[in-house]
């Protein structure tokens, strides 16, 4: 094949065009992180604040306190979740970058050497879908991140609703009724599934 044949542009078309799909999926990934790290940075310097306040103990803004610093921690928990998720989802959209860069460069020195289909195109074509199974990996880990957006939001409405809706319940009597499944007065719904 002459280096001159068309067919190379072609076949560079796939994954020229897998790179800015994987850009555009890492920038918003990126968005996501840095919202979800902010968010972790905010839990912690509440946590602080919370665990420094004043509180007679046995007191009713002891147990506010108590429950305050329980349900920072989950949240920050669950976020730490997301972060995870979103990193992994990061580090397979680089894999598939590199993978269709490597593609391209592979076809390119098939194109200037003007090898047969053989050794560098076998081996192009492998990178290619290493590429494609690193995208999917992916949306794999994003899908499972997205699933988890809500998780802290309902958590946090349900705690400020438990905290608001009268005198806090003791953290014993919690953590009873979240282990027996059934939610404790004043809770919301969520609260009692671990929500």
């Amino acid at each position: 094949m002459a280096a001159s044949d068309p067919g190379v542009i072609e076949q560079l078309v796939a994954p020229a065009v897998m790179i800015p799909a994987c850009g555009l999926l890492l920038l918003s990934s990126t968005a996501r992180m840095n919202t979800v790290l902010a968010r972790i940075r905010a839990f912690h310097r509440e946590r602080l604040d919370v665990w420094r306040s004043d509180a007679d103990e046995g007191s009713r803004d002891d147990r506010v306190r108590t429950l305050r610093l329980e349900g920072l921690q989950r949240q920050t928990d669950r976020l730490l979740v997301r972060s995870a998720l979103l990193r992994a989802t990061m580090l397979q959209l680089f894999c598939a970058v590199t993978c269709n860069l490597l593609t391209m460069i592979g076809l390119g020195l098939r194109q200037l050497f003007g090898s047969e289909p053989g050794g560098i195109y076998v081996a192009s074509v492998w990178v290619f879908i290493v590429g494609v199974v690193c995208m999917i990996g992916a949306m794999v880990t994003s899908v499972l991140e997205v699933a988890r957006i809500l998780e802290t939001v309902r958590y946090e409405h349900d705690r400020v609703d438990q905290l608001c809706g009268g005198d806090p319940p003791s953290p014993d009597s919690l953590d009873s009724s979240v282990s027996s499944g059934r939610a404790h007065p004043g809770l919301g719904m969520g609260e009692g599934m671990g929500l």
